[in-house]
């Protein structure tokens, strides 16, 4: 009887934990095509998540940033949600920023309506490991993707 209490206990622990360590927290936000530099970020623990952008064509939508933590890796998601994206961006950025450290060492994917954009191609990371458009970006955008390297 008293192993299985310990047992209780270490059990209760354990889940106390492995559920403090994963954390998360999105936000709805709606771009508009207008043409305007708008931007919208979430923070969390150390994290800040950066996405800044301007779009045209289209009507407005509803797209999603959400940012999570897991045993000290960050990851941001930016994307609508559904349909596809029927938006014209002009430009854009999206940057992951550990507010510890001051760093942004991000793993970006990007993908468009026909599926993953291959780093270089329609966008480059900066030397401060922002991501943002290269000259031949198309101007479509479905989601992304920025994952802190630990």
């Amino acid at each position: 009887m008293t192993f299985l209490k310990y047992l209780l206990i270490l059990c209760t622990i354990f889940l106390m934990v492995t559920n403090s360590l994963s954390e998360e927290i999105d936000k709805e936000f709606n771009i508009k095509p207008e043409g305007n530099l708008d931007t919208v970020e979430l923070v969390l623990e150390n994290y800040k998540c950066i996405f800044s952008f301007a779009a045209t064509g289209g009507t407005n939508e509803n797209w999603k940033i959400f940012l999570t933590t897991e045993n000290g890796v960050a990851t941001c998601f930016i994307g609508r949600p559904k349909p596809i994206s029927y938006l014209f961006f002009k430009q854009f950025s999206a940057q992951l920023i550990n507010t510890k450290t001051g760093k942004s060492n991000i793993i970006p994917e990007i993908s468009d309506n026909s599926g993953i954009m291959p780093l270089g191609d329609q966008y480059i990371l900066t030397s401060d490991n922002k991501v943002v458009q290269s000259n031949n970006f198309a101007g479509n955008l479905a989601f992304l993707v920025l994952n802190s390297d630990k």
